[in-house]
């Protein structure tokens, strides 16, 4: 008898920082369903996934798209202006929607240390959706990632090969990482097994901790040149003098300079349980893996 393949809804990523997330899934065995408001331009992106017009803002629309899927993986979508209140509204509707569809597995991703408020828009709303998940009773998985690996380092290519690092924080603080495509083959691995947890919450990230100067190392091993980040002055005091500006604008980055501000104060690391903890059977990339990558000319 021929097994159907798992089919899986992805809500929140029709968007660019989704990209290998979506590409990942459709190189699995699986069918991938995308809630999307431009499905004609998303269809063109991603031929390969069946896609449903709607908004994952409309509780509606999400009750439609996750009819007969196995599991659903969800992103939210960062509000302006350090304001987390978006976020959550757009989460409490697709998790309504999610319930009201008797939904059996829901995937979210998460942000390390949301096990309390931190007073950043973007990491307190993940603490605020998290405890939606709870309260809602569907059994779920949340992962709660370190940098995006792909987004820290990928759009950089150009300015790292001149031996440049923009990440203009302390060099002390110590961030872990998460390879973004590492996301879609966890997820397939764990409803493919069968010992799907009711609920769980684990730190999804790469082996290791490490210091801004110890990221230099790396990237400095793996490109063949020396690359050293960006001084903390001027570039630090211009970003936060340049806030008001951003939020007035309502730019993606009144947002995202009040999280450099933490990671320049505490770096990003947590020390939950983890993936080798939680799941030994799955193994994540390792940054030295990832940077190796950016430069296959070096044969790594």
């Amino acid at each position: 008898m021929k097994v159907r393949p798992i089919v899986i809804a992805a809500l929140g990523c029709t968007g660019e920082v989704a990209r290998p997330i979506v590409s990942g899934f459709l190189q699995q065995r699986v069918t991938l369903r995308l809630l999307a408001r431009d499905p004609d331009a998303v269809s063109k992106r991603y031929p390969g996934a069946e896609i449903i017009a709607g908004s994952m803002a409309d509780s509606g629309d999400v009750e439609r798209a996750l009819g007969g899927v196995d599991a659903a993986f969800l992103m939210t979508p960062m509000g302006m202006c350090d304001d987390a209140a978006p976020e959550i509204a757009v989460a409490r509707a697709a998790i309504a929607g999610a319930a009201s569809a008797g939904l059996q597995c829901l995937i979210y991703t998460s942000v390390l240390g949301a096990d309390r408020s931190r007073g950043v828009g973007i990491l307190d709303a993940k603490y605020e959706i998290e405890k939606l998940i709870r309260q809602s009773g569907i059994p779920h998985i949340i992962l709660r990632c370190g940098s995006y690996m792909e987004d820290v380092f990928d759009p950089r290519i150009k300015l790292l090969n001149k031996g440049r690092f923009l990440f203009p924080i302390n060099k002390q603080r110590r961030f872990s990482y998460t390879a973004q495509r590492d996301l879609p083959r966890f997820a397939v691995q764990v409803l493919e097994s069968n010992e799907l947890p009711r609920c769980a919450v684990v730190n999804f990230v790469a082996p290791g901790q490490f210091s801004l100067q110890e990221v230099e190392q790396k990237l400095s091993s793996a490109s063949g040149i020396t690359v050293r980040a960006t001084s903390r002055f001027p570039t630090y005091y211009l970003y936060r003098s340049l806030l008001p500006l951003f939020r007035a604008r309502k730019h993606r980055f009144s947002s995202i300079i009040p999280l450099i501000v933490h990671f320049d104060r505490h770096g990003y690391t947590d020390d939950g349980p983890d993936v080798a903890a939680m799941f030994p059977t799955f193994r994540m990339t390792r940054l030295k893996e990832h940077l190796a990558g950016l430069w296959p000319e070096m044969g790594h």
